[in-house]
């Protein structure tokens, strides 16, 4: 163990990152009420966004989110130590409250509709006045 103790911290922080990483993708992204990992995520969006594509910067901004991140976590288990939450992850795997986008939702449903039209009704539409005019045609066309 002494030969190799190097290699065993090593992939303690690699088990550990990934871990860190699966927790996170499994997260919900939005939430009315800015709960669990949003909030280091729209930190951490403002940060790189500030950083103008300079790479040590944007680095200390995904550093800095693994820092919240782990406090997320780290919160969540004193929470549930102290009997606050009923799980360890209750404060950052929830169902989220998304209210506050359906208005939004609605609204750019309408305006895209309105700038963009439903082209497969068009296209029915104009298919029904085809048939109705070639039925229509036949029918002259027997007359005669």
């Amino acid at each position: 163990m002494k030969l190799n103790w190097f290699n065993v911290l090593i992939g303690l922080i690699i088990i550990i990152s990934m871990g860190i990483t699966l927790i996170i993708t499994f997260a919900p992204r939005e939430d009315k009420f800015k709960r669990g990992f949003i909030r280091c995520t729209n930190e951490l969006a403002e940060k790189v966004n500030a950083c103008n594509g300079k790479f040590w910067c944007a680095g200390k901004a995904v550093l800095a989110n693994t820092k919240c991140d782990s406090k997320v976590i780290i919160e969540g288990v004193k929470l549930w130590i102290d009997g606050k939450q009923p799980a360890p992850w209750s404060n950052y795997y929830f169902k989220p409250d998304l209210s506050h986008l359906q208005n939004i939702l609605n609204e750019n449903a309408e305006l895209f509709y309105e700038e963009n039209p439903d082209y497969i009704k068009d296209f029915e539409a104009l298919k029904k006045d085809y048939e109705n005019l070639e039925e229509k045609t036949k029918h002259d066309k027997e007359k005669q």
